[in-house]
């Protein structure tokens, strides 16, 4: 053992003897020698070339090139036309996929000359390096651009410190780089340029480069330091650990078992500590996913409560609005709703995905509700020119318990995409009795949408219930989100069930669903009547609006102004508390979210009052979920309402606090004249002018419409009662009615659409 130990210590006392040798020698090495350089110079100019705007960006700078014994010369006519005019050298330094590896350099020394018509005298230093998680070969502009922006000194000869270089800002947007990795890389290195920057256009400037050198350490003193430190601790360690041999052997069992053991130990409170991080990193972010949800659907629907119920009240009095104005409110109106759907699309989606989506089953008369859902849909079917067939089992019972409002949705979903995708043909909708399973089970209804559309390939099914995915070509895509299919699968596997689907190119596609559906014991809910309500019997009633928004304040005052009632409004809680006592409201409509004091602060506040603690109050907010019901109720609204506000909804909900009967607008009967026998039997003009007609019926122009009809009277008297009938409908801006008409009369040989 002692001569073991004793040969350790000679071992010990050489190796210090050497680091003590060794440490200033590598150290003065370090300060002068070890350098590395990468030149760029006439006798190394690692294939210059020129490039400027005139390929990129079809301007028109001109640069040209000039090579001496001693520098390499840009010479460029800086142009006007493009929008970041530009002349620039490039020096190719690798093949791309290799580069070099210049992260271990310091600086970057220059050997420049630079003259312009006017100041200021700035150029640009890129240095690309190619990564392959952004870098494409054959694509110049996929490598990163590390950029350094320079104003050059009066010197030729200058140095800058090569970490001045930074990833370009367009870069990093164009390839949608995260923040952790915008910083700049060296490390395979392909090409450099040098090129101007912002300087005023329509001057010739002049780029003598007659050096430019990357310049390091072969090891910096910092590593060599590490590396020196390292070994004179090694050193220390190893003597240490000789007078401490024995104690070591001793003890090695029982330290390993130790170490074992606390190592087991640190592995359960690692995994604790991860399984309590995520869950509340989950929660965290469902409420903010939940909050964030909430404030946008509050700020979306704010401003279109006004847009919407503008244009509804516009409604009412359309026969006062001309042709233009009647076809911009209904594009404003269409548009609103448009936007509104997709607000609900979005906070479904994320209802269903939390698991927060309820359904409301109720008894329904399933062939009432069916024929709403089948008229709409046949309008539009026959807006495009296409057969609707609709087929209802006769042995299903009439009343159902169903969700009405999310199958409705599903069925409004699937026949839309059916028409939307349909050119000619035929879309169908088929309800019937799912087969039975083995033993009793409710009844189960099976829904087929089918098509002779456009159908879809294999790939194309496997992505068509993503969220925010449209498998259809780009000219199909208008006015979807994507979101459709999505959740209507979720809503059907709610209720039950599941969407499947059948389709091939070119062939149409087959959409069907089965949910249960048991039959209903009681009667099915009556809907109100949708004739537009303009007044209502008895003495009048004073109504309060409490809304912070002036356009919502002033848009359901004029509402409600209209059909009778003494109006008056307030912007903020504490100023419906002061007009009660002095205006004596019979009913309150409370928007929620207010400041001072918000709605259902002042509810509370009303419902202590014994004069006022029983007045209906009506809860009007733009939060749209169940939890903010729940608030308005809890807080002692007798109702609820969501953001945009439907009028006769509103209307409706007014009436029956105020037990209010109804004057409605009966609509004049229809005449009896023209049906579709005599429709039948009108004589139609060629199929050109009936192709013509129809595209100008799908463009909405009725001017020209009326135009074409007063031309076919010219061309044929018998053409007459058929141009009439036209000249009506554009007259009345019917446009669904309009293209409905003439889809009637076209042809499978019709011309094709100009």
């Amino acid at each position: 053992m002692n001569q073991s130990l004793s040969r350790r210590t000679t071992i010990s006392y050489y190796l210090v003897i050497f680091l003590v040798v060794a440490t200033p020698a590598l150290l003065v090495w370090q300060h002068v020698g070890m350098v590395r350089t990468v030149e760029i110079s006439p006798r190394q100019p690692h294939g210059v070339r020129i490039a400027d705007d005139r390929d990129d960006m079809h301007g028109n700078s001109v640069a040209s090139l000039v090579r001496t014994d001693d520098a390499i010369i840009l010479r460029c006519a800086l142009g006007a036309q493009a929008t970041y005019p530009f002349c620039k050298l490039q020096f190719l330094l690798d093949g791309p996929g290799k580069g070099l590896d210049l992260s271990g350099f310091d600086t970057i020394a220059f050997d420049l000359r630079y003259s312009a018509d006017r100041p200021p005298q700035l150029i640009k230093l890129h240095v690309l390096n190619f990564e392959p998680e952004f870098s494409r070969l054959g694509n110049w502009n996929s490598q990163r651009f590390n950029e350094a922006r320079i104003e050059l000194p009066a010197q030729p000869t200058f140095t800058i410190p090569i970490n001045v270089l930074r990833t370009a800002d367009w870069w990093r947007t164009l390839y949608n780089v995260p923040l952790s990795k915008s910083y700049p890389r060296l490390d395979h290195v392909t090409a450099v340029e040098i090129s101007t920057d912002a300087v005023p256009p329509g001057q010739l400037i002049t780029i003598e480069l007659r050096s430019l050198q990357f310049r390091g350490k072969w090891i910096s003193q910092t590593t060599l330091l590490m590396w020196l430190v390292s070994a004179w601790i090694g050193c220390g360690v190893l003597g240490l650990s000789l007078g401490l041999l024995h104690f070591r052997a001793s003890l090695s069992v029982s330290n390993s078992r130790l170490e074992h053991l606390a190592a087991i130990v640190r592995e359960r409170k690692a995994a604790e500590a991860a399984r309590e991080a995520a869950l509340a990193e989950a929660v965290g972010l469902a409420r903010q996913r939940s909050n964030f949800l909430a404030q946008m659907s509050h700020e979306l629907r704010t401003p279109l409560n006004a847009i919407i119920g503008y244009a509804q009240l516009l409604r009412r009095d359309r026969h006062q609005l001309t042709e233009r104005q009647a076809a911009g409110l209904a594009t404003i109106h269409e548009s609103g709703q448009h936007l509104l759907t997709l607000i609900n699309d979005i906070l479904d989606l994320a209802r269903v995905e939390a698991g927060k989506m309820v359904l409301h089953p109720a008894a329904v008369d399933l062939g009432a509700f069916l024929r709403v859902v089948v008229d709409i849909m046949r309008v539009k079917a026959e807006e495009k020119g296409l057969a609707f067939s609709y087929e209802l089992a006769a042995d299903l019972p009439p009343v159902v318990t169903i969700d009405e409002t999310r199958l409705r949705q599903v069925l409004l979903n699937l026949l839309g995409n059916a028409v939307k995708f349909t050119d000619r043909g035929t879309v169908a909708l088929r309800v019937r009795e799912a087969p039975a399973a083995e033993g009793p089970a409710p009844l189960r209804l099976r829904f087929d949408v089918t098509d002779s559309g456009i159908g879809m390939s294999a790939h194309q099914l496997g992505r068509l219930f993503h969220p925010f995915e449209q498998v259809a070509d780009k000219p199909r895509r208008e006015g979807g989100t994507g979101l459709g299919l999505a959740i209507s699968r979720q809503l059907v596997r709610l209720m039950g069930g599941d969407i499947a689907v059948a389709s091939e190119p070119g062939t149409g596609s087959t959409f069907w669903f089965e949910i249960p559906a048991p039959a209903a014991a009681g009667s099915p809910t009556i809907q109100p009547s949708q004739h537009a309500i303009v007044g209502y019997e008895g003495e009048r009633k004073r109504l309060l609006i409490v809304d912070d928004v002036p356009q919502n304040r002033a848009m359901l005052m004029e509402l409600l102004h209209a059909v009778g009632f003494i109006v008056a409004g307030a912007e903020n809680g504490l100023e419906c508390l002061v007009l009660l006592d002095s205006f004596r409201p019979d009913l309150i409509v409370m928007d929620v979210m207010m400041p001072i004091i918000d709605g259902n602060e002042t509810t509370r506040r009303i419902r202590r009052m014994p004069a006022w603690g029983r007045i209906p109050i009506i809860a009007v907010t733009a939060g749209a979920s169940q939890e903010d019901e729940a608030r308005c109720r809890d807080a002692g609204a007798d109702a609820f309402l969501a953001k945009p506000v439907e009028h006769d909804v509103l209307l409706r909900t007014i009436g029956q606090q105020l037990s209010l009967h109804w004057v409605i607008d009966e609509p004049p009967p229809q005449p009896l004249n023209p049906d579709d026998e005599e429709d039948a039997a009108l004589v139609a003009p060629p199929a050109q002018e009936i192709e013509a007609l129809w595209q100008l019926a799908r463009l909405g122009n009725m001017r020209k419409i009326r135009d074409r009809a007063d031309y076919l009277r010219s061309l044929d008297p018998a053409y007459a009662p058929f141009a009439n009938r036209l000249h009506a409908l554009a007259q009345g801006y019917h446009s669904k009615g309009l293209a409905a008409f003439v889809a009637r009369y076209r042809t499978e040989n019709a011309l094709p659409p100009l």
